[in-house]
């Protein structure tokens, strides 16, 4: 993959959040989830590789589980 960067309405239309609340909550909470990088004052994003992995260890928790 490569080092594509995610804005944050990227990255919460992938999780299907609707607020920056919900992705505040879950960077407290999931010490996994990837740290956001600075793009610019006011303006945060996510490298695409580390989100996908992300989302994929989530899967194969489940998975596990199930």
């Amino acid at each position: 993959m490569t080092n594509q960067i995610l804005s944050k309405k990227e990255v919460k239309a992938l999780l299907h959040f609707k607020s920056d609340t919900s992705l505040y909550t879950l960077e407290l909470k999931d010490k996994t989830f990837p740290q956001k990088i600075r793009i610019g004052l006011r303006r945060v994003g996510y490298r695409a590789d580390e989100i996908y992995s992300w989302l994929e260890s989530r899967r194969v928790e489940r998975r596990e589980v199930a």
